[in-house]
């Protein structure tokens, strides 16, 4: 089977405006949406997941934060890019009394419970290096995203 690139161009949201984890969900949840990789029941599933699993990781130099829910609220696989302009607080996954600021988020969208695991190991390797990350925050163009996220196969 082909591997993909699983984020689409139209799904990487550069230099947004945006001051809540609700907005960064309501903003990628619509674009997911209109290219048919979630149901509309993504958004307000992945809110709730959150207030229970909290999905903020403190990666080499940029705190980030992977936002996903569970397979039913999924069409297809997909994942987003959101980089907001000023960093916007979360959670970290594991310790939910640690508030950390994010600018930078990966949404995600996969179908199989053992294919997000898989993933998420990929992803790991993308957040230890400081220079993908450094490249993805200061990103002008979604062309530069997918430079760095063409690393990631489904």
């Amino acid at each position: 089977m082909e591997e993909k690139n699983l984020v689409e161009r139209n799904c990487i949201l550069l230099d947004q405006d945006i001051h809540s984890f609700e907005e960064v969900i309501q903003l990628i949840g619509a674009e997911f949406e209109k290219v048919q990789i979630v149901k509309p029941s993504y958004v307000d599933a992945v809110i709730a997941r959150e207030k229970v699993f909290p999905t903020g990781l403190a990666a080499d130099g940029h705190n980030i934060a992977i936002p996903h829910t569970d397979p039913e609220h999924v069409l297809r696989p997909g994942m987003g890019v959101v980089v907001t302009k000023e960093p916007i607080e979360v959670s970290m996954m594991g310790s939910p009394d640690i508030k950390l600021q994010s600018n930078i988020f990966f949404p995600l969208a996969m179908e199989h419970p053992k294919k997000q695991l898989a993933l998420l190991r990929q992803l790991m390797s993308v957040f230890k290096n400081r220079e993908d990350l450094d490249a993805i925050g200061s990103a002008k163009t979604p062309e530069e995203v997918l430079a760095v996220t063409s690393k990631i196969k489904f």
